[in-house]
């Protein structure tokens, strides 16, 4: 039973920007095209990956602290 291909967003800790969309079966997947973007074999530490379709994208996010 083939799947269709969901989107996924993500973000690296401590970066503003958000990367995406990222189009795969499952988060698993979509964590494992990710790790092959970087070039690495394990994801950093606070990654954060999400559906597009809970979350759209927020390309720029002003800090509040800032």
């Amino acid at each position: 039973m083939l799947t269709s291909p969901r989107s996924f967003g993500y973000k690296l800790s401590d970066y503003f920007m958000e990367y995406g969309p990222i189009e795969a079966p499952s988060l698993d997947a979509a964590k494992a095209q990710i790790r092959r973007r970087l070039g690495v074999n394990r994801l950093p530490l606070g990654l954060q990956v999400w559906d597009l379709a809970e979350r759209p994208l927020t390309r720029w996010r002003i800090d509040l602290a800032s």
